[in-house]
């Protein structure tokens, strides 16, 4: 083995040890051992990490590292991708989300989630936030559902702007509004946990800002896991980072301590500039 390979290999193995805390004192998930694979390819290996109770959460690092890999195991959104195979242990108040009998749709909305675009239905903006309770039955009657979408609205910061135009598509607000919906749509449902998968992606800074604002509200009410690839975005918005790096989880702790005072090298490879 040459020099060369060999590095590559001690730091291979030193990047598979987790360092800093992974567990929460008040864990509303817990992973544990968790891996995921495509096919043959492992894009998630052996990771453990707690998400706390009304916390906000950054998973950080640069473009497939697994970070969305690991967002999409919360809610089981990688039973939807063929030749995915998750393997570990998920449990959400002590319940395993792999359970066999686990209703998945009930599941994901426990555990909402939004995605990099704005996808709202093609339906007004009342029947897009409407849509989940109705399914789930949140609401006997119209005044019911009028309730949920209003509070829905108004938590999401978007009500004083489309009160008169409900009955309006949707899909014809602008991309921050849009994505806005989509928060609103997500926690229509009462969710416990709210996964953001790089939200700001397609927005403009003044959209961005409004929803960082709104995730920040939210925290009170919902633990938010948010994937980004903005340091700044994390840096603002979360309590704890987790950083990933071809497929391992190399630092976990607290936001301002990760980047000031990285514990590894990786990281700070990372959070300077020196790659991804």
């Amino acid at each position: 083995m040459n020099q060369g390979s060999a590095d590559k290999t001690r730091v291979d193995r030193t990047a598979r040890k987790t360092v800093g805390d992974f567990t929460h004192p008040d864990p509303r998930i817990t992973c544990r051992n968790v891996s995921v694979h495509y096919g043959d390819k492992c894009a998630v290996r052996n990771v453990d990490l707690d998400i706390g109770r009304n916390e906000v959460i950054a998973l950080i690092g640069p473009s497939g590292c697994g970070k969305s890999s690991f967002l999409r195991c919360l809610n089981r959104m990688n039973d939807t991708i063929e030749g995915c195979r998750v393997s570990g242990e998920f449990r959400m108040d002590g319940n395993d989300l792999y359970d066999p009998d686990m209703d998945v749709v009930l599941l994901r909305a426990q555990v909402g989630i939004v995605f990099q675009k704005p996808n709202p239905f093609p339906k007004s903006i009342f029947d897009n936030v409407a849509y989940g309770p109705r399914i789930h039955g949140l609401a006997q009657t119209r005044a019911g559902v009028e309730e949920i979408v209003e509070t829905s609205l108004k938590r999401a910061g978007l009500w004083e702007e489309v009160k008169d135009y409900l009955n309006d598509p949707g899909t014809s607000l602008s991309g921050g509004q849009q994505q806005r919906l989509c928060v609103a749509r997500a926690i229509a449902v009462n969710p416990e946990v709210v996964l953001m998968d790089e939200p700001c992606s397609a927005l403009d800074p003044i959209a961005t800002a409004r929803i960082e604002e709104l995730i920040d509200e939210l925290s009170e009410l919902y633990s938010i896991v948010i994937v980004t690839h903005s340091m700044q975005q994390a840096a603002r918005v979360s309590e704890r980072t987790a950083y990933f790096h071809l497929g391992d989880l190399i630092e976990v702790g607290a936001t301002d301590e990760v980047f000031t005072k990285p514990q590894h090298k990786l990281t700070e490879d990372y959070i300077t500039g020196r790659f991804g």
